[in-house]
């Protein structure tokens, strides 16, 4: 498969960040620290290759006259990994896995969406390694590049997911947006996927060629399950909802001990006496939840988390945790990366505000300081000591981070501290 965008494409891409002046606004913030080191920009309107068609329903759930899309689009990057076998270009992998979220946002719009993990080879546009030939680029020159290199369909095929799924009927059993919502991902050793989804909660274990390799492993907390309003549990028998829709498993990280995962939740679970956001272990041997768990201090009651990854870099127990607000674009005050080291919670260390970048090069065509605004950044990865990955999320076909009427697309940039 080779998804590889049109040229004219990209750089209008580009283009668009830097004419629509969102890249150079700083506020009453001082001057930026983290610098903006390479860009790439993956169109909106950018469709994988003889896929089935999608967007055939309205947010409410009705069927439309005719589907809005011809193929899957290709969008929603909630997490990424780096592709281990590939070479590295200034500390930064040139191959990373992508997983796609449910699609078009909810249960009932995204029915045809079908699940996907990508396999991308990132190009960016990247400043000169000398400064004395820091040339900045003309704009539309050395136009970024995404490659999609792979698609992995997730799917059922060995009925290990209880609950009716919305292609049921469908030989393969695909997993669609009504039946599962990733959010997090962490590639093991032998090639499989943990993926952390919201409609369950639940951690699902994918093989190596996007098939379910047991049943989905639901939130237990203090010997109760806990569902969240998509549950179909809750959705089609009524059972009680103890966390909001889409405040699922937003994050999903290696353990402090071997065989372990962290997840997290995006938000607080309502009534919850605990002050923060949980992040609670889970025993891959054991295939059980520890009771081990965290909370995660949050700056506001509007705010939610979008990653957490682990920080090989900053210690043996140190993580990096996305907090963001529910505003996007001139609108938007909080997006913010904060370092954090499970010993010392609920302390937790600035280490990127995305609203307050250094681009001394115009990496992004514009001013020499650069926002990222968008309603959910969620993918996010370490490279190097004070190297970053940071991709949005950008809920195709919504607007409003970079324009209020434009898609906006799915940006990688690398950040250094």
């Amino acid at each position: 498969m080779n998804a590889a965008v049109p040229a004219e494409r990209r750089r209008a891409a580009l283009s668009l960040i830097a004419a629509l002046g969102l890249i150079g606004l700083l506020g009453k913030e001082s001057r930026a620290e983290v610098v903006l080191t390479g860009v790439a920009i993956l169109p909106a309107q950018t469709f994988a290759p003889e896929t089935p068609s999608s967007g055939a329903y309205a947010d409410d759930g009705r069927k439309l006259a005719s589907p809005r899309f011809a193929a899957q689009p290709i969008q929603g990057i909630s997490a990424i990994a780096p592709v281990a076998a590939t070479k590295t270009t200034k500390n930064a992998p040139m191959q990373w896995w992508a997983l796609s979220d449910n699609g078009f946002g909810t249960r009932a719009n995204s029915g045809d969406y079908r699940l996907a993990i990508y396999r991308m080879k990132i190009a960016p546009v990247r400043a000169p390694a000398k400064p004395e030939r820091r040339a900045r680029p003309k704009p539309g020159n050395a136009a970024p590049t995404v490659t999609v290199v792979q698609r992995i369909a997730l799917r059922d095929p060995n009925r290990h997911f209880p609950w009716p799924l919305t292609l049921g009927s469908d030989r393969d059993r695909p997993l669609t947006g009504a039946d599962v919502d990733p959010e997090s991902l962490i590639v093991m050793d032998d090639g499989s996927f943990w993926v952390g989804d919201e409609h369950g909660p639940w951690l699902l274990h994918f093989g190596a060629d996007g098939r379910l390799l047991e049943a989905p492993v639901e939130l237990a907390l203090g010997g109760s399950v806990l569902r969240s309003a998509a549950h179909p549990e809750v959705v089609d028998t009524g059972k009680v909802a103890r966390i909001g829709a889409s405040k699922g498993f937003e994050g999903l990280a290696r353990g402090l001990r071997t065989n372990t995962l962290i997840a997290m939740l995006e938000a607080p679970i309502p009534g919850d006496l605990a002050a923060g956001v949980r992040l609670l272990e889970y025993d891959l041997e054991l295939r059980a939840w520890t009771g081990r768990e965290w909370l995660y201090p949050i700056d506001g009651a509007s705010h939610a988390v979008s990653e957490i990854v682990r920080d090989p870099f900053s210690g043996a127990d140190g993580y990096l945790v996305i907090e963001r607000d529910a505003l996007q674009g001139p609108a938007a005050e909080f997006k913010k990366i904060f370092r954090v080291h499970l010993s010392r919670l609920p302390e937790k260390t600035l280490a990127v505000d995305l609203l307050n970048i250094a681009d001394p090069d115009k990496l992004a065509g514009g001013t020499d300081h650069f926002r990222f605004p968008f309603l959910t950044t969620e993918a996010l990865w370490p490279t190097a000591p004070g190297e970053l990955v940071v991709v949005n999320d950008n809920n195709f076909p919504a607007a409003g981070g970079r324009s209020p009427v434009v898609s906006d697309p799915t940006e990688w940039i690398f950040l250094r501290e």
